[in-house]
């Protein structure tokens, strides 16, 4: 993985312990440029290294710290952050395991020797679980987290609301500031990248995400708060920032929402910062007809122009759209448009300036087959013609990745069912271009082969001849 982005969970942790009393210091392993080989696997024949990018988890000192916090979010890096925990275990130290990939499946991470996996994403259950590592709390406290000796305790109900977070000072934001970004290469004005995550949850239920499974229902803060944290980028240094929402535009559901959403925009625009759309936004939304089933599907103008207008200076400098299956829209997936309709909205957002779009399209769904597939790319073709016809500066990019069957998704429950997953190694299954599952009618590596072809024929030849595995030559 990248190893200088911004870090938004370690804002949000650091802030609430530190609110707490609680004094934190952050150990960025990957604030580093050294090299290690941790292993090795097999993909479509080849023999595979794998490489931990960073610091070595083997110098940390065990006993440095009362308790120490690893988090781990990506299925991909699952073997390094167990190697990390029973390197601390080992030396006496106290952990508690948190994020995405702990939260869907915490046996390896107990397994290694964590003491608790925090199982309750609102950060509900931090502050009990780190006081009671530390010997300050006893256990009656906890909630949402599963334990070493095998028992659980349910989250708390409701959630922590992402309204209650502590807003971190810039001293605390400073660390987490990045200098990469995973979408497209940035300009230096653009750097360094700020993070803020300024709402909770979502209302779809989409087969590969592991949102829903989070049980949290949709919650936003306000926009004075969302001011106050994109202020605290501002402050430690940021020039843009990443609005790492799985759901931005859920705020439109409900009454006012609308108005929230461009005071947000404009509070963004005044304090200067350029923002980066990384999670992508589901562009149904902003319709008149807000994505509801039955909606106005024609775009909200005033709306697009204030999530994806840039001046040169401010508003959207990137966008990644989460196109999905785009040809086959709402039955792929509700949150899709009919293909049209996403042709219309996609040249609106155009239109409103964005200079820099990546546009993903999911490759290898279970009934995927040549066919259809070269269908999806010469629709592809046609969207980048037709955007690029409105601003020809436009960078477009089209990022087709494998499906990745991330634990505890209904995607992940059907390819096991249906015997399509060809590799159990977390370092194939979590990757973006590591095709790990077979089609109906495609093998694993047929469905490769149509990746880089994608790549090769949106984005240029050369981006394939530069890395094997199909990753654009931005990266």
């Amino acid at each position: 993985m990248r190893r200088t982005e911004p870090l938004a969970s370690k804002q949000i942790l650091s802030a609430h312990l530190m609110d707490a009393g609680f004094e934190v210091t952050l150990v960025n392993l990957k604030d580093s440029e050294r090299e290690s080989d941790f292993g090795a696997t097999t993909w479509r024949g080849r023999r595979l290294t794998k490489v931990a990018v960073g610091a070595s988890w083997r110098e940390l000192d065990p006993r440095r710290f009362d308790v120490w916090g690893v988090t781990i979010n990506y299925l991909q890096e699952r073997e390094i952050a167990c190697a990390v925990i029973e390197h601390l275990k080992a030396g006496g130290g106290r952990v508690a395991v948190g994020g995405s990939d702990a939260f869907a499946e915490p046996e390896p991470y107990l397994k290694a020797g964590a003491d608790l996996v925090i199982r309750d994403k609102s950060g509900a259950a931090n502050i009990a679980a780190i006081g009671w590592l530390a010997g300050i709390s006893d256990a009656a406290g906890l909630t949402g987290v599963a334990m070493a000796d095998g028992s659980a305790r349910p989250a708390r109900r409701p959630p922590m609301n992402p309204q209650d977070w502590p807003v971190p000072d810039p001293s605390v934001v400073a660390p987490t500031l990045g200098m990469e970004y995973w979408e497209a290469p940035l300009p230096p004005e653009l750097k360094p990248i700020g993070v803020s995550m300024l709402d909770l949850g979502c209302d779809r239920h989409c087969d590969f995400c592991e949102t829903p499974t989070y049980r949290l229902g949709y919650k936003a803060m306000t926009p004075e708060r969302a001011e106050q944290w994109l202020t605290a980028q501002r402050d430690a240094g940021a020039r843009s920032v990443i609005i790492l929402s799985d759901q931005f535009l859920g705020r439109i559901l409900w009454p006012g929402g609308r108005e929230k959403i461009l005071e947000i925009m404009a509070a963004a625009r005044r304090l200067g910062l350029a923002v980066l759309w990384g999670n992508g936004i589901e562009i149904n939304k902003a319709t008149l007809g807000r994505g509801r089933r039955g909606g106005d599907r024609t775009p909200d103008e005033e709306l697009v122009s204030a999530l994806w207008g840039w001046d040169g200076e401010v508003g959207c400098a990137q966008v990644y759209i989460p196109a999905e299956r785009p040809t086959t829209g709402p039955g792929s997936y509700e949150k899709l448009l009919p293909w049209r309709e996403h042709c219309t909205m996609m040249e609106a957002i155009a239109r409103a300036g964005v200079p820099d779009i990546n546009y993903g399209v999911i490759v290898g769904l279970p009934d995927d087959s040549d066919d259809e597939l070269a269908r999806t790319l010469d629709l592809v073709h046609d969207m980048k013609s037709r955007l690029m016809s409105i601003n020809p500066a436009l960078k477009f990019r089209v990022m087709p990745f494998a499906l990745r069957p991330l634990p505890g998704t209904p995607q992940s429950h059907e390819l096991h069912r249906q015997k399509l997953l060809r590799f159990d190694d977390p370092a194939i299954l979590g990757g973006f271009w590591t095709a790990c599952a077979d089609t109906h009618h495609m093998s694993y590596a047929q469905v490769a082969d149509w990746q880089s072809r994608f790549i090769e024929e949106i984005n240029g030849a050369e981006t394939v001849a530069e890395n094997w595995q199909g990753v654009t030559a931005m990266y």
